[in-house]
């Protein structure tokens, strides 16, 4: 059995270190540690994400500079306290199966490579029986082999565009391992719970509660660039600029012109995989107006960012409000500080469309919330970014992982 380094890291780079995976065996039939695509409310709600992935690891990594969050006594999530990037998961408590007993697995967006690429010495690995550097070459990458809890998707979430991935058919499993097949989530308080024009969203805590309203008058208002979701950015294209004000994220309603819908797509740049630890971010464009958060008070307000950023200074160690990062000059992601969950990212340019993380989303059909969220099937965003910052066959796996949503989106499966 071999066991492999991996780099790691988040977006700050305060996570970063090297880890160890789980033993696998080359051989004929690959590797036997195959990856997961989970779309279980738990993941969704505690990431944000649509779907997540963790590779296996097979010693305990340093949880140095990272934020618990433990949902069951039985499962643990860890987050960087600085960029909210989700890095490890731990199942198994330590109290009932005794010190080091637990399993740890990593974020699958947070490995950059193997750490021995390169190497020329022959020793194994300090801690574990990793074997010789030839005989690490040999053990297979494990590779997305199925779709998980597809069941807690309700509408399959993004697993129907990807039947294939990497040349692999994916398994479609309804069900997965321990996870409860009626999963309890925070309640979402409010008076709306039963209006079809609110779409509510929360994170897995239920300390970030969202409601998003229908377009109005108002979400004629913002004025935006196109996003390389419709225009790619690489190209040049003087049609990024948006020359004639079309109010892009606005889409018509499933059975008329109407607009009635939100636009939706996924993103795959290196900013959103470090900042949520995965490698497929699913964005919904919201103008300002049309979005209420409840994480303060007791009641929903109007999303004002700058009163989010007094509130969050007065209550610093708390945990009581929205944390933001930010990625780049002008450009802040927030998330939840008591759970990581993923829920804005917005910039100085566009001060008045807000991009929403769809995991959060509770729409009741499903994932996609395809009665609210217009999903662009023609490219995912930032594709060509896919393996931008990795190496070797992680960087191979991801692009594989990018190229197989982009095609199976343009088919329609």
């Amino acid at each position: 059995m071999t066991v492999v380094p991996y780099n790691i890291s988040c977006h700050c780079g305060a996570a970063a270190q090297t880890v160890i995976s789980a033993p696998r065996s080359p051989g004929e039939d690959g590797d036997s540690h195959p990856l997961n695509l989970c779309y279980c409310k738990s993941c969704r709600h505690t990431t944000g994400l649509a779907c997540v992935s963790y590779m296996g690891l097979s010693l305990a990594p340093s949880l140095d500079g990272l934020r618990a969050y433990g949902p069951t006594q039985h499962s643990t999530r860890y987050f960087c306290a600085t960029c909210g990037c989700h890095i490890f998961w731990r199942q198994g408590d330590p109290e009932d199966l005794g010190p080091g007993k637990e399993t740890f697995a990593v974020a699958t967006g947070t490995i950059i490579g193997r750490a021995d690429e390169g190497e020329d010495d022959e020793g194994g690995i300090a801690g574990g029986d990793g074997g010789s550097k030839n005989d690490r070459a040999a053990a297979p990458e494990p590779q997305y082999d199925r779709h998980v809890n597809v069941t807690g998707a309700k509408d399959g979430g993004l697993s129907r565009w990807m039947s294939q991935v990497n040349g692999r058919t994916m398994e479609m499993h309804g069900h997965w391992g321990d996870h409860p097949k009626e999963e309890t989530q925070a309640a979402v308080p409010g008076d709306f719970n039963d209006n079809a024009d609110i779409l509510h969203g929360f994170c897995h805590c239920g300390k970030v509660q969202l409601c998003i309203t229908r377009p109005d008058d108002g979400s004629l208002l913002p004025r935006s660039n196109y996003p390389d979701l419709i225009v790619p950015y690489h190209t040049g294209s003087p049609r990024i600029n948006n020359p004639d004000d079309e109010k892009w994220w606005l889409r018509p309603s499933q059975n008329s012109s109407a607009l009635t819908r939100y636009l939706a797509g996924t993103c795959a740049c290196r900013s959103c995989r470090l900042t949520s630890g995965f490698e497929i971010q699913a964005w919904a464009f919201i103008p300002r107006s049309n979005i209420s958060l409840r994480c303060i008070k007791d009641e929903y307000q109007p999303l004002d960012f700058a009163s989010l950023a007094t509130a969050a200074t007065a209550a610093e160690g708390k945990r009581t409000a929205l944390q933001s990062y930010e990625s780049s000059p002008g450009v802040l992601r927030e998330f939840c500080a008591q759970c990581g969950a993923t829920v804005f990212w917005h910039d100085k340019w566009r001060p008045d469309l807000i991009d929403v993380s769809v995991g959060l989303l509770d729409a009741p059909e499903g994932v996609r919330a395809e009665g609210c969220l217009d999903w662009w099937t023609a490219r995912v965003s930032f594709a060509e970014e896919a393996g931008n910052g990795r190496h070797g066959e992680v960087e191979k796996r991801t692009i594989g992982l990018i190229k197989s949503l982009g095609d199976g989106m343009k088919l329609g499966h």
